[in-house]
């Protein structure tokens, strides 16, 4: 037990002997007999017992015990709690560490976490004299400190919590016990770190604490709400990597339902604050669904796209906002010798590139005959599809292979003459040993009943989607007649394959391109496929899927750098804009007539850039580990500090006092003084009326 005013000690102690000398007083005054009767013989039998001859010594000794317990009221007993002692001498040095990520934005009961953490660290402040030190670390994605080192600047400690604005990012406490572990290299008296937050697992998941020095205390401060449940956006996308004017494309959604209920509720999609997409969106409890609806962005440009569930105690993660990239029309190439293009394999493979009425499709395609190939016909497109193709030159195929390595694609149906010979150029150009079929003999069905099917495939490929799950019984409807004999050479992927081991469809890469090998033809003749409603839309998908360009992401994360390439005209012309509408500082590389620029976004929406040119835009949005606001199993913290080093869990103002000096006892002292004073009295009637 401590005492907190010791000093009193020895100006209080001589009042113990009090009681003493009253009763050595007493012994000296005469006592006085009246004549006597019997009730003066009954108190004469009545004084001569022991009891009443020590009257005196047990009412002094009850009166001592009396002042011993109010002497030690006096002097503040205090029981040692959190590690506390009333011996520590020196001030106080105090680190507050508060969590400032997304999580600490979640309102229960009507105000958020972090307003509660600000609540409880100026309760911690309040315990502080005037010579105790504090410092204060914000603990987010990149933490930082109120003061370089310790200060006495209380109240600049106190408006540094008073404008803490909301966090958005994650929350680095590894990072900030690395931080803490600096300002506590010295030796400093009475060390103490708290831990100000919501204590959500995946900020907690992994703390580290063996960088602190075993003589710091620490404590542990949850500000969360009782019961928090969130549902959020995780992500979103679109399924194909570039998207031209006119397309319709799939937005992949993925939603999370971190509550105990079904997600039942409305999922709206808005494309530049005009079209308007919704759906239903139903997802189990405690799990993440995918979404998926179809939208038109439009004109070719940066389009807008921002998607929103209802809001909830979290209404940060409830919203997401994604920029979509629209290309002009790309023109793609179809070699072929066929002497009428406007019938059989050339017709399907046109019709499937362009179904629309008067070409208002986004892929426009252009014939081109075998001779006609050249590196200056090839550069106005990036997809090359060739059916019934005639010879193709030396030449010809070096600038195909060339225009592959550059990052072109090439879709190769294996239905002319020519095309056994035509491959073998192909390598010689490309190399040895990168074609991954050779061919043979080529088989022609005489009839329909003599067709083959596709037997197995690698339906893990982009090139074979649209066969995933319930859908691959489509491929198991294709009959194929004509084909080559063909054996596989290792190099490449064979995708497809026949029953009689012949592969049916191979991709190899080159440089930055690709080729698709595909041992069948699209003529109703030779195969079904152009028959079956899938076929347009498999080939819109290889299309998409073999395209080598990377187009920039469409959402990003707050706190992580963003870097991207805008004309440096562009940059003049209009400054970078946050979603407040404030100028952005964006740092800048000269790369010719361009700019590298770079720049860290701490604001959740879009970061546009407009110009003559069109519209620059970067989507920014909440770490979507920070949605699942379960906690970290809060028994287990006090446990992972290092040996030797005091963990506790305290709140309220009465822990804050009581972890300085301990738990004042004092009470309890009062409390059995006045049970001396009781037993007294009730000695002294009992006496009397005994006597009597």
């Amino acid at each position: 037990m401590n005492f907190l005013n010791a000093a009193l000690l020895s100006a209080l102690v001589p009042l113990v002997a009090l009681p003493l000398v009253i009763h050595l007083l007493n012994r000296k005054f005469p006592k006085l007999f009246a004549f006597s009767s019997v009730r003066h013989i009954r108190e004469t039998i009545a004084r001569r017992s022991k009891l009443f001859t020590w009257r005196h010594w047990i009412l002094m000794l009850l009166r001592t015990a009396f002042l011993l317990l109010l002497l030690l009221a006096f002097l503040k007993p205090a029981i040692p709690k959190f590690g506390s002692a009333a011996q520590d001498k020196g001030s106080r040095h105090v680190l507050l560490l508060l969590d400032h990520s997304l999580s600490m934005e979640y309102k229960g009961e009507g105000i958020t976490s972090r307003q509660r953490a600000v609540v409880e660290a100026e309760k911690v402040l309040k315990t502080l004299d005037a010579e105790d030190y504090v410092n204060i670390v914000v603990v987010d994605q990149n933490p930082s400190t109120c003061f370089v080192e310790f200060s006495r600047n209380h109240a600049e400690a106190k408006q540094f919590l008073a404008n803490l604005r909301p966090g958005l990012t994650r929350a680095d406490f590894n990072a900030a016990n690395a931080i803490a572990a600096r300002v506590m290299l010295k030796n400093l008296s009475r060390p103490e770190i708290y831990y100000v937050s919501d204590f959500q697992r995946k900020n907690w998941a992994n703390i580290d604490f063996t960088a602190l020095p075993a003589s710091v205390r620490l404590f542990f401060v949850d500000v969360s709400a009782g019961k928090k449940e969130n549902h959020a956006i995780l992500n979103a996308s679109i399924n194909q990597a570039e998207v031209l004017a006119g397309d319709t494309v799939l937005l992949e959604v993925n939603v999370g339902n971190f509550t105990s209920r079904l997600l039942q509720d409305p999922l709206t999609v808005t494309v530049d604050q005009r079209a308007t997409f919704e759906k239903e969106v139903f997802v189990p409890p405690w799990s993440v669904g995918k979404v998926t609806l179809p939208i038109t962005p439009g004109a070719p440009g940066a389009h807008l796209c921002e998607i929103k569930l209802p809001p909830d105690g979290l209404e940060q993660d409830d919203q997401f906002h994604l920029t979509i990239p629209v290309l002009e029309k790309e023109e793609v190439l179809i070699i072929s010798d066929d002497p009428n293009p406007g019938k059989d394999a050339v017709y399907y493979v046109k019709t499937a590139l362009n179904p629309y009425d008067q070409l208002q499709g986004s892929l426009l395609p252009r014939n081109l005959k075998a001779g006609d190939v050249t590196s200056a016909q090839l550069a106005s497109a990036k997809k090359v599809f060739l059916t019934r193709a005639g010879s193709l030159s030396d030449t010809a195929c070096a600038d195909l292979a060339k225009f592959i390595f550059n990052g072109g694609g090439v879709i190769y149906f294996l239905d002319g003459k020519s095309d056994a010979d035509n491959l073998v150029r192909l390598e010689k150009a490309m190399g040895p040993g990168t074609m991954p079929i050779r061919l043979g003999d080529r088989r022609v069905a005489e009839n329909v009943a003599a067709g083959v099917q596709v037997i197995k495939g690698d339906f893990k490929s982009k090139y074979l989607k649209l066969f995933h799950g319930s859908t691959r019984q489509d491929l198991a409807m294709l009959e194929f007649y004509d084909f080559y004999h063909a054996s596989s050479t290792g190099a490449g992927n064979i995708l497809l394959t026949y029953a009689d081991e012949t592969p049916a469809m191979a991709s190899l890469g080159y440089g930055l391109g690709t080729m698709l090998l595909l041992n069948f033809s699209v003529s109703e003749f030779s195969s079904n496929l152009a028959r079956q409603k899938i076929f347009p839309a498999w080939i819109q998908e290889l299309v998409k899927a073999i395209s080598s360009d990377e187009p920039p992401p469409g959402a990003y994360v707050v706190g992580d750098g963003i870097q991207s390439e805008v004309w440096r005209s562009d940059l003049r012309e209009s400054g970078l804009v946050s979603p407040s509408g404030r100028p952005v500082d964006v740092k800048r590389e000269p790369l010719g007539k361009r700019y590298g620029i770079s720049f860290v976004p701490m604001e959740l929406g879009f970061y546009t850039l407009r110009s003559s040119r069109g519209l620059y835009s970067f989507g920014v949005n909440p770490s979507p580990d920070e949605s699942d606001l379960r906690q970290v199993d809060k028994q287990l913290l006090p446990d992972s500090v290092k040996e030797g080093q005091q963990a506790h869990f305290v709140a309220g103002q009465e822990d804050y006092e009581n972890l300085v000096a301990g738990r004042p006892v004092f009470h309890y002292f009062v409390f059995g003084g006045l049970v001396i004073l009781a037993l007294e009295l009730g000695f002294q009637m009992w006496i009397k009326r005994w006597a009597a």
